[in-house]
């Protein structure tokens, strides 16, 4: 296999599952292996899968077990023509760990862990300072709201008032005024704080926002199947919802939304699909938004993807282990 292209190839990628899919791609088409996943490894030596198998075969009813016995030596495991090969700095925690179907006689290059190792160094940099974005630019987007939006309501209220005190008749605007800007913090408030989340778990929430969300006038349709979540959890994928149903609202020009959560095997699949104006991907540059999504369900070891051409609507999906 040419260690070149590969090391080329993985320098490009700017996510760890990128880096994952590029090289289960590669060494696919130089020969080496039929197929293969990847899982990411997290405190406590947990596996977040992050590349499943493209097919139905043999390795994956193994890949998981295999997966850990590599991450438990420290050391590639070898059964039949399966390879688990960890990936990591020796003596540490590996990062992640391979889980390759050879081809028969085939053998992976020495290189491909090392080359992993840095590739994945890069990628949780560049994660980082994404993230880092996203939190700056949500904080702008809550100053903007409560500058454009509670201050601006505040400031017609203290004129309103002004007026008042030669004409009392005004104050029942003022007081208008004043209790729609109080409305407009609690809203905030409920965004940042997600009480609801927190009383009655991931499923109830969710309908009772789509409840508030469909008086925009949008026609909601939900589907939802929800299992028992850990709360970070809960917190990062109702994140994730929102920001992909605000979007719908802020660009899509859409008359429907589909809502979706269900759970295949040992992963819990979402989506979210509009029949609005849609984009196109290649000239349209990714948001924030669509970072921070993408930063939210790779930090669940998943990972999500977006589908969109003009006139066809957008669709936002996403996968995550249990």
């Amino acid at each position: 296999m040419d260690c070149t292209r590969l090391a080329l190839a993985l320098a490009e990628a700017k996510t760890r599952e990128e880096v994952m899919r590029k090289a289960l791609r590669l060494l696919e088409e130089a020969g080496s292996i039929r197929c293969g996943e990847a899982y990411w490894v997290g405190e406590g030596l947990r596996l977040f899968q992050m590349q499943a198998c493209r097919t139905t075969c043999s390795l994956v009813g193994r890949s998981r077990r295999l997966a850990e016995e590599a991450v438990a030596q420290g050391s590639p495991v070898r059964a039949d023509t399966f390879l688990a090969l960890p990936v990591g700095e020796p003596g540490r925690r590996p990062l992640a760990v391979l889980v390759l179907s050879l081809e028969e006689g085939a053998t992976p290059p020495e290189a491909l862990a090392p080359l992993l190792l840095l590739a994945l160094k890069r990628a949780g940099l560049g994660q980082a300072a994404r993230l880092l974005r996203a939190q700056e630019e949500e904080r702008r987007r809550v100053g903007r709201e409560l500058h454009d939006g509670v201050g601006s309501l505040l400031t017609a209220a203290l004129l309103t008032l002004k007026v008042a005190e030669k004409h009392p008749e005004k104050l029942p605007e003022a007081r208008n005024q004043v209790a729609e800007a109080l409305e407009e913090v609690r809203r905030l408030s409920r965004e940042l704080r997600l009480p609801l989340l927190d009383d009655l778990g991931l499923e109830a929430a969710l309908r009772r926002y789509l409840e508030e969300y469909q008086k925009s006038g949008l026609r909601v349709e939900a589907d939802l199947q929800v299992p028992p979540l850990p709360k970070e959890k809960e917190v990062a994928l109702f994140r994730v919802l929102q920001e992909a149903l605000t979007n719908v609202l802020r660009h899509a020009k859409a008359r429907r939304v589909r809502v979706a959560l269900w759970v295949e095997e040992d992963r819990l699949f979402g989506a979210v699909e509009d029949d609005g104006v849609g984009f196109d991907l290649e000239r349209t540059p990714v948001s924030v938004g669509l970072l921070g999504m993408q930063e939210r369900i790779e930090g669940l070891g998943g990972s999500l993807h977006l589908r969109s051409a003009p006139g066809e609507g957008t669709r936002v999906e996403f996968g995550v282990p249990l």
